[in-house]
């Protein structure tokens, strides 16, 4: 049988690579270094989803219920949603630099967690979970991005010197910068929706009510209502530029220690099967 963990570290080590590849392309201005880094992501982006997919074979479920599983799934997420935009888009190709190493920084956390395979109790047999879980690690990876985004137009405002030949100016704009941020979070925003909607529909189906006041509930709406309060004053008061950056990276490590620190310590439906 194939060893998921060969592959993991396999992948691991390719994210930590690529990661100095792209630091070290940004730093210097090396662009082969940098088509090393994205050679190197996507190679790892192989290798994480062969470990993903044995670990689904050998669990019978997908990586969704235990910490290491949540974290090595939304690490996969963030890598993939950094690779298509990368794709899509060459002038993000510096975003790299700090996009991979919070992927290999999550996938390392995520061995801290207990690997042991779980068996998938009836209630969570449903599709709606499946979109519950979708949802949620598409926004996390959204978020994330942004937040790369949002320390590199900082980075860039600090430096007053966007002209200059040092290694910020080979960002793209902070105009660019903070244009996608925002799309990103508005992307992150609604598939937080859709992944509050679908726990609801999948909680009723389950234990017959939509909403229990769950910790895991009520804290997936507080972080939903944080963004929500972004966007309204995005839209409402015009927040941009450093302000909006400063939200974005704090509104996403609150999110972090709302969905991956606190079920540590308040109970609940969720924590029950994810921390162990």
């Amino acid at each position: 049988m194939m060893n998921e963990f060969l592959f993991y570290w396999l992948a691991l080590a390719a994210y930590v690579i690529s990661s100095i590849g792209y630091i070290s392309g940004l730093a210097f201005n090396k662009p082969d270094y940098k088509k090393i880094g994205r050679l190197l992501a996507m190679g790892g982006l192989v290798l994480h989803s062969i470990a993903l997919v044995i670990r689904w074979y050998q669990v019978g479920h997908g990586p969704y219920i235990s910490t290491y599983e949540i974290l090595s799934s939304t690490a996969w997420m963030a890598v993939l949603l950094f690779v298509l935009l990368d794709w899509r888009q060459r002038n993000f190709t510096n975003l790299g630099a700090l996009t991979l190493p919070l992927a290999f920084l999550m996938m390392g956390f995520a061995l801290l967690g207990s690997r042991e395979a779980k068996s998938l109790p009836p209630t969570l047999r449903s599709p709606w979970l499946v979109v519950h879980v979708v949802f949620a690690k598409l926004a996390v990876a959204a978020l994330l991005v942004a937040v790369a985004m949002a320390v590199f137009f900082l980075s860039k405002q600090a430096s007053r010197n966007g002209n200059s030949k040092n290694f910020l100016s080979r960002l793209p704009s902070t105009a660019v910068l903070d244009d996608y941020g925002y799309r990103l979070v508005v992307f992150g925003f609604i598939c937080l929706t859709v992944m509050i909607i679908s726990g609801a529909i999948w909680a009723n189906n389950s234990w017959g009510q939509y909403w229990s006041w769950d910790s895991a509930q009520t804290w997936s709406l507080v972080v939903w209502l944080v963004y929500g309060l972004f966007l309204h004053g995005r839209i409402t008061f015009h927040w941009q530029g450093s302000i909006s950056a400063w939200y974005v990276i704090v509104a996403f490590f609150f999110s972090l220690v709302a969905f991956f620190v606190l079920p540590y310590f308040i109970k609940g439906l969720h924590s029950q099967y994810m921390v162990g």
